[in-house]
């Protein structure tokens, strides 16, 4: 990410026509009647059903070039695009400021799904049909990255972030051909910039810096259960942390890095908001082997902040925010009932998954 040009506050004013607008996308947002609706059909009713939805534009753009699932997942990412570039073009600049700096999350991932299918030798229309194209990087650009021949040609060439960044992760993935240290690096170069860049912003946005907090401390968390289930230690957990520059915070993620396996960890969370969470999941973990159960509750924990976002403040840049996270997830939970309904898995199972 490129350096802050101006260490200023940021002034953000009031723009009672921008909220407005949002509230009004606010609402044609899926309810949890919906997705429940959606669970009892087969895969091609869904299809209808979201081609008679706010979906409706994009699915009809796409049908004379596709079909199917490919259609629909192209459909979803193009609505996800258009919605955040819609919240661009209604907002003055000092709020398209902002918004920017939040769908830069939307380049990483982009990115990231990039780099995989370079690695793993995934066909080249099969990996542009999972990006988004939502964030800041126009989809031209995006393609013109899988044209290049490495995934190291490609980090250069995104200049998504500074390069030297890059270079022990870049070293380790051609020792141990993993990818992990370098999609942490990314993660790592998009959260201390927006980090950095929640520090210019006015009190008034005083909910959106509590959201990143708990957004880069609920990802530390699944980081780290991730790495107790595969058995690496505090060291491993440590260099891949990210760090939120809360010291507080940021102690107590670093004292669950040493915790001996997720049960320990879970003990260590017993007087913390997330004690109910980690008991239900850890008992599903000790049925399964599976941190699904675990993850998808810490989303949903998410989730309620971004709600809080656009019930708390109305009228005011929360509500805008608040409903960024919102369409993300929906997007992602509607992808997740297509593949379930696709691989024939059962309707609790597909629910479970869920975040609403």
């Amino acid at each position: 990410m490129m350096k802050l040009e101006e260490p200023k506050k940021l002034k953000l004013g009031t723009y009672p026509y921008t909220y407005v607008r949002t509230a009004v996308m606010k609402s044609l947002l899926f309810r949890r009647e919906d997705y429940h609706k959606m669970l009892k059909m087969g895969f091609s009713e869904i299809a209808k059903f979201l081609q008679e939805s706010n979906y409706r534009k994009e699915i009809n753009e796409l049908a004379n070039e596709h079909s199917g699932a490919d259609l629909i997942e192209l459909a979803l990412n193009k609505n996800l695009a258009e919605s955040f570039k819609k919240l661009l073009r209604i907002s003055p600049n000092e709020l398209s400021l902002l918004i920017r700096e939040y769908v830069k999350r939307k380049d990483i991932e982009d990115i990231k799904t990039i780099i995989r299918g370079r690695f793993t030798g995934t066909d080249k229309k099969i990996v542009a049909g999972s990006l988004t194209g939502a964030g800041t990087l126009s989809m031209e650009f995006l393609m013109s990255l899988l044209e290049k021949e490495s995934v190291e040609e490609i980090l250069k060439a995104s200049r998504i972030a500074d390069f030297s960044l890059f270079r022990n992760p870049i070293k380790d993935f051609n020792e141990k051909k993993s990818l992990a240290g370098i999609e942490n690096a990314l993660d790592k170069s998009y959260y201390s910039h927006i980090m950095q860049f929640s520090g210019i912003l006015p009190r008034e946005v005083a909910m959106f810096k509590k959201f990143l907090l708990k957004e880069v401390e609920i990802l530390n968390m699944l980081t780290l259960l991730r790495l107790k289930k595969a058995g690496l230690g505090r060291e491993v957990a440590l260099n891949l942390i990210i760090p939120s520059g809360n010291k507080l915070k940021d102690a107590k993620i670093a004292s669950l890095a040493g915790a001996n396996g997720i049960e320990e960890m879970s003990k260590l969370l017993q007087r913390t908001e997330y004690r109910g969470i980690f008991s239900r999941g850890f008992e599903e973990f000790n049925k399964s082997n599976s941190l699904i159960a675990l993850e998808t509750e810490l989303y949903k924990h998410l989730l309620r902040q971004s709600i809080l976002l656009m019930h708390q403040h109305p009228l005011s840049v929360d509500v805008i925010l608040g409903y960024m996270f919102a369409k993300e997830t929906e997007a992602r939970n509607l992808k997740i009932i297509l593949k379930g309904k696709q691989l024939g898995l059962a309707e609790e199972f597909i629910e479970r998954q869920l975040v609403f």
